[in-house]
């Protein structure tokens, strides 16, 4: 065969390699994967320095998506490893080392059954709260932005009392976002509220591969369906049996502090949750 020849089988061969590659990454089933997203929450207007940072988890198909507590993951399994390391070395002392606060309760979102479970652990026991799916009238405007390399689009709209932007993406075709955002024609990449004192910005997207082991779609068989009224209530029965009234652990005061014996002016009240997630269930 001609040496001009052989170049040229050897150049068309390369190029359907290529080809081929680029097609494979271009086909990647997007309608399912894992979406990682920072969530950012001044809580407390008064004190706007002190702000709730968190890394959350949404796994999504075209009809479902679990979010839940990345953080809290990651530090349930530093745990774990200590307590595990601990065991071996035949000690009864664990080193917790930094102990972040994180959220405990997951959020599944189904959308051809248009409900939304919350789902939490409380008394050793699994609950799920469902919730009408809320039907959020966005505004799809005409401005777009990139965001880990995919075109978005802006929408604004009302979201459990507040009024959200919110930048999606038609490339991947689904409906879902982080929290209760959802209802758009592609993935929610990123939302924040009028104020910006809320903000979910994803970080980190895998499309089209299996769901880590620890993650699933589906609802916990072994979890109680309940409505929020009766769960409040459950819960408040249970706090007022253990003679801790409305306590929640959240709101906590000083009022009187001594230093080398000295008597110090009264603290200032640990701060207080007066700009909440959500407005209305």
């Amino acid at each position: 065969m001609p040496y001009y020849l052989k170049l040229f089988v050897s150049v068309l061969l390369l190029c359907s390699f290529y080809s081929f590659s680029y097609k494979n990454k271009k086909t990647t089933d997007a309608s399912s994967g894992l979406a990682i997203y920072h969530f950012f929450h001044i809580r407390d207007t008064t004190n706007t320095g002190r702000i709730w940072e968190e890394d959350f988890q949404m796994a999504f198909s075209t009809h479902r998506s679990f979010y839940t507590s990345y953080t809290k993951q990651i530090q349930d399994s530093i745990l774990k490893s200590k307590i595990e390391a601990a065991a071996s070395a035949g000690s009864n002392q664990v080193n917790m080392g930094l102990f972040i606060p994180s959220t405990a309760e997951n959020i599944i979102t189904s959308a051809s059954e248009k409900t939304v479970y919350v789902n939490k652990v409380f008394s050793e026991n699994n609950y799920l709260i469902k919730e009408v799916m809320e039907k959020t009238n966005w505004k799809i405007e005409k401005e777009t932005k990139t965001l880990l390399g995919y075109t978005c689009q802006m929408a604004t709209g009302v979201c459990k009392g507040r009024k959200y932007t919110a930048w999606f993406t038609t490339d991947i075709p689904v409906s879902f976002g982080p929290w209760k955002l959802q209802g758009l024609p592609g993935l929610i990449m990123e939302a924040y509220d009028d104020n910006q004192r809320i903000r979910f910005t994803c970080t980190r997207l895998i499309l089209g591969s299996p769901l880590p082991a620890n993650i699933s779609l589906q609802l916990p068989s072994d979890a109680i369906v309940t409505s929020h009224s009766d769960y409040n209530r459950m819960e408040k029965a249970y706090k007022e049996s253990l003679g801790v009234g409305g306590y929640t652990g959240t709101e906590t005061s000083i009022d009187k502090v001594t230093v080398l014996g000295e008597p110090q002016e009264k603290a200032p009240k640990k701060f207080m949750v007066n700009y909440p997630l959500e407005l209305a269930n």
